[in-house]
């Protein structure tokens, strides 16, 4: 899996590195389970951010992560928002929700308004599958790869042929850590802590 993320380190030109702020095994015991090795290795390299503005991840060892939001609102909220049957994110499929066996776990977005959950299935997660919610088609759709090679796909293959179903060829491969737009002129503006 390295050569992989060593491509997706020169492919968005990522120079930076996060800042240890706890260890896998905390948010492992915190969230429930054991996570896979590729989404760890990838996020010992890389913080929170934005991968072609297509991915988007919140990085839980990062010591600039607010860890107990992420734990809240990421982990927990999403599935609160994926077990609220008005919402319908569930209907029509065979969907359970984490700690469920095989339930779905959410570990990012897409910032399109879908989101991107585990199966956590078989009891090996470095072969659970991905499942995307796509909100544009309103339906669920899987991908047989780790995190890394799904972001590698993204960032090699821009075009409508992806996990995403969207057309990426405007958007620059690149990583952004949490930034905020400040206009044309100015671009996109790092937050503080990520300066």
């Amino acid at each position: 899996m390295s050569r992989l993320i060593e491509e997706i380190v020169e492919i968005t030109r990522w120079t930076g590195s996060i800042r240890p702020g706890r260890d896998w095994s905390t948010v492992e015991r915190d969230i429930g389970t054991v996570l896979p090795d590729d989404y760890k290795e990838l996020f010992s390299r890389f913080p929170s951010g934005a991968f072609c503005d297509a991915i988007v991840v919140a990085n839980p060892v990062d010591a600039r992560t607010d860890y107990p939001r992420f734990l809240r609102e990421d982990v927990l909220g999403t599935l609160e928002i994926l077990a609220d049957e008005r919402l319908e994110y569930l209907n029509g499929t065979n969907y359970r929700l984490f700690p469920a066996e095989g339930g779905l776990l959410p570990w990012g977005g897409d910032g399109q308004g879908g989101m991107f959950c585990w199966l956590t299935e078989p009891a090996d997660p470095n072969r659970w599958l991905i499942a995307h919610y796509n909100a544009d088609f309103r339906e669920w759709f899987e991908y047989e790869g780790g995190v890394v090679e799904m972001i590698w796909e993204v960032l090699t293959r821009p075009g409508g042929d992806n996990l995403l179903r969207r057309d990426l060829d405007h958007e620059e491969p690149i990583f952004r850590v949490p930034s905020t737009y400040a206009g044309e002129r100015l671009g996109w503006i790092p937050n503080p802590e990520y300066r």
